[in-house]
């Protein structure tokens, strides 16, 4: 009898440990779902002074925004939902995945300005992941560079420069309708450039990540 409760004891020793189950919120593969989740979730959370206008360190208001439209596609076997208002802006939600629960991807195209929030959901709950889709500035003028995009000094075409100095956002993201790869693509208003390819970001091991393009001779 002691020896049998010691080959137990070793063998539950030596068990790999167990993956974190996703909790029962969060074992969804349906993205309205998944939507409800995050609706619930901001209002359980969200204070109404931080409800204005502007995007605050929660990044609340523009998900709230997310949350309330009324979605034109709704292809909900492939985890992907989309529309566009009167004012031509447009919204993008999709559904990532992962064996502890999913990531919920949304993303808004204005006049000039994207503004991206994600969602993880696991066995804590509903957390916003707020850099999850974020390209620092340094990166994004590296990925147009890859692209070709950027013309040598003292050549005429888009510069360096020019790059840092728009006033909005200079990269777009486009979110699968099938698949698991957000394309990249460039947002700076210039007839040559606007729209080009520039890279992607790719969804493996439950986070996302920079691919940029092969680098190309200017």
């Amino acid at each position: 009898m002691v020896l049998l409760k010691a080959v137990v004891i070793l063998a539950l020793a030596s068990a790999p440990p167990a993956k974190p189950a996703a909790s029962a919120g969060c074992a969804t593969t349906n993205i309205e779902t998944a939507l409800r989740h995050l609706e619930a979730h901001l209002k359980a959370t969200v204070k109404p002074e931080a409800k204005d206008d502007s995007e605050d360190d929660s990044g609340a208001s523009f998900a709230e925004e997310v949350v309330g439209q009324t979605w034109k596609i709704r292809d909900v076997p492939n985890g992907y939902m989309s529309t566009e208002d009167d004012s031509g802006t447009t919204y993008e939600a999709a559904l990532f995945k992962n064996p502890e629960g999913y990531h919920l991807a949304l993303v808004g195209t204005g006049v000039s300005v994207v503004n991206t929030a994600v969602y993880r959901c696991d066995k804590s709950g509903l957390k916003l992941e707020k850099d999850a889709l974020e390209v620092s500035l340094e990166k994004a003028i590296q990925l147009y560079a890859n692209a070709g995009l950027i013309a040598s000094k003292g050549k005429p075409g888009l510069s360096e420069k020019y790059l840092r100095d728009w006033g909005g956002s200079i990269l777009a993201y486009h979110l699968p309708r099938k698949g698991r790869v957000i394309r990249i693509t460039s947002y700076v208003d210039e007839d040559a450039v606007y729209g080009k390819e520039l890279g992607t970001l790719e969804y493996a091991q439950s986070k996302f990540q920079v691919i940029p393009l092969k680098k190309k001779a200017r």
